[in-house]
């Protein structure tokens, strides 16, 4: 009988140690919960901040594309040869009009 006592002892303490252990388990796993739960709490808002930022990139990208346009206009006409033939035709008219230069 007092083996079997001790048997039973040896088993409760085993028993208790596991539940220790469930228990510590069980803590960490509320611990991590918490840190997850709280980053999900804070960023609730990051719905609406990425529809603004969408619509910001979408506003840049007009206003670029736009500039571009513009610009790309204005280049091509400045490297057009037409150009330089009208502004040489002018200053030779100035100069033969306003007697600098006699033809």
């Amino acid at each position: 009988m007092p083996e079997q006592l001790e048997t039973t002892g040896m088993m409760l303490g085993e028993l208790k140690g596991q539940m220790r252990e469930l228990i510590h388990n069980v803590n960490n796993l509320a611990t991590k919960l918490d840190g997850l739960s709280e980053r999900v709490i804070g960023s609730a808002g990051l719905p609406k901040k990425i529809e603004l930022l969408e619509a910001r990139v979408t506003a840049l990208e007009t206003d670029k594309n736009k500039r571009d346009g513009a610009s790309g206009i204005i280049a091509t006409i400045m490297k057009s040869p037409t150009i330089g033939w009208l502004v040489g035709a002018a200053v030779s008219a100035w100069a033969i009009l306003t007697g600098k230069v006699h033809p």
